[in-house]
């Protein structure tokens, strides 16, 4: 991090929302709005899953080929990565879409729109996009010094990268904020068997124990104890004074 002033910083913003493609939240518009909002010094890259209901044809997405091969493991079985980009309508910015068929091809986000009720591999579909983000930029070999995990179920990854990939020097330096917008938040909880299928190398952290069989809310209580959260209207402005209080306090 001491190359800080010297190069342009690498903002890497996991979300589970932006204009055009999906829109739950205003902060929609906000981070489609981010990277043009941000100075040249910034280098910013968007990465979001791949849903079922986002229409490839109409948005022009196309499968990025040289990050082609990669596998997640959850559990005990490997899952194919794909990974597709567009672009945002009148902008330079691209969003990654990360997509598993088996997990995100499907008519609902979280719940079965011909049931009403959650699927029964949540637990999965959240592991694999949280490790995808991970194993992607890894390939890519693009170190970030800010990630921004935008809405709730980025919090996993959050955890992560604060319990598995703190010490590793790709992630390590990297700072952490978290942003929630808590009326999003399915009424479902993670699965007792959670651990089992998010460790890591035959390891699951604590976290992932305490977390087993626990409302998906309880993710916010611990992504707020590792990442600096933003409070208040999320705005592109607040996050970029977010990112600089960050960048200010980082190690030399």
């Amino acid at each position: 991090m001491s190359s800080l002033q010297t190069e342009r910083l690498r903002v890497l913003l996991v979300t589970t929302e932006c204009e055009p493609f999906w829109e739950e939240t205003p902060a929609a518009r906000y981070i489609a709005q981010l990277p043009g909002r941000l100075a040249n010094e910034y280098d910013v890259r968007i990465l979001m899953p791949k849903y079922g209901l986002i229409d490839d044809r109409r948005w022009r997405l196309h499968e990025v080929k040289r990050l082609s091969g990669i596998t997640i493991r959850v559990g005990n079985m490997d899952y194919a990565l794909n990974v597709k980009v567009a672009g945002i309508p009148g902008t330079r910015t691209q969003v990654y879409f990360l997509d598993n068929h088996e997990f995100w091809g499907r008519k609902g986000i979280f719940t079965d729109p011909d049931t009403g009720q959650p699927y029964p591999d949540n637990d999965e579909r959240l592991i694999f996009f949280s490790k995808g983000v991970i194993a992607m930029m890894k390939t890519l070999k693009w170190s970030p010094h800010i990630i921004h995990c935008n809405g709730w179920m980025t919090g996993l990854l959050a955890l992560y990268l604060k319990y598995h990939f703190q010490r590793d020097p790709f992630f390590g330096g990297a700072r952490l904020l978290f942003t929630n917008y808590e009326q999003e938040i399915p009424t479902f909880r993670f699965s007792p068997s959670l651990p089992e299928k998010a460790r890591i190398d035959g390891h699951a952290a604590e976290v992932f124990h305490r977390l087993a069989g626990d409302p998906y809310e309880s993710l916010l209580l611990e992504s707020r104890q590792i990442a600096e959260t933003h409070q208040g209207v999320p705005t592109p402005e607040a996050w970029i004074t977010s990112y600089q209080h960050l960048l200010a306090h980082s190690p030399a």
